[in-house]
């Protein structure tokens, strides 16, 4: 009998520790969840002209168009806001002015340019370029794949904006390769990519924006 009643107790033991783990890791989970929510609304929205309406365009609303804010949209995000303060200063720019080429083949960093500027949709498509580095595509990118250059076609100005080095840390994009289009990899592999990718995120919403890119 007393060793009925230990193992119930045991169990019971299991069945409380796995309960409040659950709520550790949900509450961890929301905690993530909310911090991120509160660094993505303090980034500053754009603002465009299509036509005669003005639009102002807030990373959360091209994270809705992609399905989530991921790092390269992120990236691309920030890289467009550079390219308008120096190529429009202190006037808005408009959707029909731009033309884009650009180094990187994901579709977060593509939706993220179509939604602003309509670039690749727009008339017949000869206003978006991709142009990758040797070596790269969409599975094995580096660094180099964000790089973007941005045309102000009223006036021919252009700004080449590039990622610093130094910004991924070692190992990350073969990890990346490993997880997103690897058929094997272990549990360990994947939640570390997604957890660093997640810092990454919040990295680059976050540092000034002088500290990610270099301006050529």
């Amino acid at each position: 009998m007393n060793k009925v009643k230990s193992m119930i107790y045991f169990v019971c033991l299991l069945l409380t520790f796995s309960f409040f783990t659950k709520i550790e890791s949900a509450e961890s989970s929301l905690t993530e969840v909310v911090t991120e929510q509160k660094v993505i609304s303090k980034l500053s929205p754009i603002l465009i002209y299509d036509e005669d309406d003005l639009l102002e365009i807030s990373i959360e609303d091209v994270g809705k168009y992609h399905g989530d804010v991921c790092l390269c949209l992120t990236l691309a995000f920030r890289a467009t806001q550079l390219a308008i303060s120096q190529l429009w200063q202190d006037e808005i720019s408009k959707r029909g002015d731009f033309k884009i080429i650009s180094a990187c083949p994901t579709p977060g960093s593509k939706d993220c340019l179509e939604f602003i500027t309509r670039v690749i949709t727009r008339g017949n498509g000869n206003d978006f370029k991709l142009e990758l580095p040797t070596g790269t595509d969409i599975e094995n990118m580096t660094s180099d794949n964000f790089a973007f250059l941005f045309i102000r076609k009223s006036t021919n100005d252009f700004i080449r904006i590039r990622m610093k080095e130094g910004l991924f840390p070692d190992g990350f994009f073969e990890l990346r390769k490993i997880v997103k289009y690897g058929k094997k990899f272990t549990a360990e592999e994947e939640e570390s990519f997604w957890a660093t990718k997640r810092e990454l995120i919040q990295k680059f919403m976050t540092l000034p924006i002088m500290s990610i890119f270099v301006v050529e």
